[in-house]
């Protein structure tokens, strides 16, 4: 007898554990300086268009995670190579599809070619550009990327946009890889006049997202898509 209902107390034990849902994947969440998308204001809090999406999926899912800034270069890294990491706002790339999980889209941008008026760049198509000393651009961004893969080598490169904005200003770039939604608060951060400021060639539009390490739970970045969806309803 005594040894049946240590078997049926074994037994209930390993029911209640397989019925016990598994705590959620504990989540790393970074972020560039990126406005407006993505920013610090005067206070230290993190904002921006992006980051209010970012952060009424977690209250959807009833979770509360610190959001990181750091470079794009050093954030673009980690979550690569990180597992739980997620990085935000990521423009989804066919060179970058398979290096991610995906949630989004959260937002939509354009890359322009910016020179500064008066300085006699002469530049009206991509090519054109190739033939200019130095752009401004912060390595591994989308816009810089699609560059670097149609043969432009002529990058001065920048942790934050707003610096590529200061050495076009100072002269030490001809052009600023900029982008459109974002230029008047880039250029109050810069301390740049933005009506300084003349767009010369359109790059691409592209739609931004949550980029999640490819090693994350399946069911983790389900639940964020899904809150998503549920927050576009």
């Amino acid at each position: 007898m005594r040894r049946l209902l240590a078997l049926l107390l074994v037994g209930i034990i390993a029911i209640m554990s397989c019925a016990t849902p598994a705590p959620a994947e504990k989540l790393r969440i970074l972020t560039e300086d990126y406005p407006p998308f993505n920013y610090v204001d005067t206070n230290g809090k993190v904002i921006g268009q992006s980051t209010e999406v970012v952060k009424s999926i977690m209250g959807k899912l009833g979770q509360n995670i610190a959001i990181e800034v750091m470079p794009w270069a050093q954030a673009y890294q980690l979550t690569q190579t990180d597992p739980g990491t997620a990085l935000y706002s990521v423009a989804r790339t066919a060179e970058r599809e398979h290096l991610f999980m995906w949630v989004g889209p959260i937002g939509a941008y354009e890359n322009w070619l910016y020179a500064k008026k008066g300085s006699g760049v002469q530049v009206s198509t991509l090519e054109d550009a190739k033939a200019v000393k130095a752009i401004a651009a912060v390595k591994d961004e989308a816009g810089q990327q699609k560059l670097a893969g149609q043969g432009f080598i002529n990058f001065v490169f920048t942790d934050a946009t707003a610096d590529g904005l200061k050495k076009l200003d100072a002269g030490a770039a001809d052009l600023w890889l900029g982008t459109r939604e974002d230029v008047e608060l880039v250029a109050k951060k810069a301390g740049v006049n933005p009506d300084d400021l003349e767009p010369v060639v359109f790059v691409h539009k592209l739609d931004l997202y949550l980029a999640f390490n490819k090693n994350t739970a399946f069911s983790t970045v389900d639940s964020w898509q899904k809150a998503l969806d549920s927050l576009k309803k």
